[in-house]
């Protein structure tokens, strides 16, 4: 499923817009405009900016975007800090006092944003590049976006996204330095090992043959402040430098003169390898255009940078991007719990249908089993209650006297009837009342033997000689004795 993704990068006499169409497999660059703020009041140049979205609006179809926005670099302030904690919660509550006592405006006028620096040393304090802007100086661009309709999902500081994206196709231990001109200013972003170290924006000429070797001053102080607090091993292969501010060529020239190394310019879509759409290429102006394809490219990428807006919309953008997703997942639920209602009303069916058939059948057994009963209320606990009535004046509840356990007798009989005499007991039956024992022995004197030590049980009464007859071969005598209990 593609995804289209609008970059603006909002300067201070230009708009430069970028759509991107992203893909599964790649991402290509679809169309792109400069539209030129037209001259206003210095102090309010609201209403030329409100012209130019106005112009990008009917000029590019911008229905279906995600917005990622971009704002000069100069608005803001930035400050390198150290907080004793590493919870983010903790940090966006403390941070508006850490920084209050070195900014020239009450901190309620400003809206702020930080981001995080990883170590490779396990350190307590937690190092965090923190910036800040006048809502003042905010508003106006999130007004003008949103006189027609557009709330974008990030809006962040010119150049930062170009470092972002650069940064993070980088490789492990890798220096980079960035350097985004305008028309009167610079913005400068160090990173180290992918992750942004530093953002500093200062003020440079205009045009003029001093702009160069100002810019390289301005490039040096700043570095040499970095590596004397941060990064004293910081050593850039190269500068790439992108921005509107271009309009010498020779200021890249003059520039690695003065720094003594490779500068270049930052052509993201060479580098990151993003295509392009016909036509889209022929006019493609890398130093102008690279930020707002940055800002893109940061979105698809989920790349985390400082953000000073949160879209006030978000719950109705993503139902009216994804309305056709939504109302297929609305009916295939519906579906489902209609599916699932069914079913429990089925099952429950079945149960009752199940019970009633049980109830009949029990119903059953009860009037066959007590024909007399005429009516009948609840089978199972009236056939119950009369069975309990039927046991109690069983015969077999009697008392029949002192209970004696089957073992005992066997162990007794077992006992009393000595080895020498050779018997073969064939039947033995315990009653309530006699127990019964059939076998065979060597002769009739045997069998009287047998009976007289049986009587010397403690819980015989009385020994019986019931039968005693030779067997067929005449060496045997079958005998049935009967003991009273």
């Amino acid at each position: 499923m593609s995804r289209k993704i609008l970059g603006i990068d909002i300067r201070k006499h230009l708009v430069v817009a970028v759509l991107v169409n992203s893909g599964l497999r790649e991402s290509r660059i679809d169309t792109h405009t400069v539209i030129p703020v037209s001259p206003s009041n210095e102090d309010d140049n609201e209403t030329g900016l409100k012209a130019a979205i106005e112009r990008l609006s009917e000029t590019m179809d911008i229905g279906d975007c995600d917005c990622v926005v971009s704002i000069p670099a100069d608005h803001f302030s930035f400050r390198n800090l150290q907080v004793p904690f590493s919870s983010l919660k903790k940090i966006k509550m403390v941070l508006p006092y850490e920084l209050e006592p070195n900014l020239p405006y009450p901190i309620d006028d400003l809206a702020f944003d930080f981001q995080t620096i990883e170590t490779a040393e396990t350190v307590e304090n937690t190092e965090l590049i923190a910036a800040t802007v006048e809502r003042s100086r905010l508003a106006p661009y999130v007004d003008a976006l949103s006189a027609f309709k557009i709330d974008p999902e990030t809006v962040t500081i010119s150049g930062l996204p170009v470092a972002l994206c650069l940064a993070n196709q980088s490789d492990p231990g890798e220096d980079q330095l960035v350097v985004e001109i305008s028309d009167s200013t610079s913005t400068l972003i160090a990173t180290v090992s992918g992750q942004i170290q530093l953002i500093r924006s200062f003020p440079i000429p205009a045009a003029g043959p001093t702009r160069s070797k100002m810019l390289a001053t301005q490039i040096k102080r700043t570095l040499a402040a970095f590596e004397e607090i941060n990064q004293p091993d910081f050593q850039p292969l190269e500068i790439l430098i992108t921005g509107a501010g271009l309009l010498d060529e020779n200021l890249i020239d003059e520039l690695a003169k003065v720094m003594e190394i490779p500068v270049k310019l930052s052509k993201l879509a060479n580098r990151l390898n993003v295509l392009f759409e016909a036509d889209a290429e022929d006019t493609w102006n890398s130093a102008l255009m690279d930020n707002a394809l940055a800002l893109a490219l940061m979105e698809i990428e989920d790349l985390d940078g400082l953000n000073f807006h949160i879209g006030q919309f978000a719950v109705q953008k993503f139902i009216t991007k994804n309305k056709s997703q939504v109302m297929k997942t609305g009916v295939l639920a519906a579906a489902v719990l209609i599916l699932f209602l069914i079913n429990v009303l089925v099952d429950s069916f079945m149960v009752q249908s199940r019970l009633n058939r049980l109830d009949d059948q029990i119903t059953a057994i009860y009037k066959s089993t007590f024909p007399g009963v005429k009516k009948i209320l609840d089978p199972y606990q009236e056939m119950k209650a009369k069975l309990r009535v039927a046991k109690k004046n069983s015969v077999f509840h009697q008392e029949t006297g002192p209970h004696v356990r089957s073992i005992d007798i066997l162990n007794n009989i077992s006992k009393r009837i000595p080895k020498e005499i050779v018997v073969d007991i064939t039947r033995l039956v315990i009653g309530p009342q006699t127990v019964l024992i059939s076998g065979n022995t060597a002769g009739f004197d045997s069998v009287d033997d047998i009976k007289g030590r049986l009587e010397q049980i403690d819980f015989f009464k009385k020994v019986t000689i019931s039968s005693a007859n030779m067997d067929r071969s005449g060496k045997e005598v079958r005998f049935m004795l009967k003991a009273e209990l």
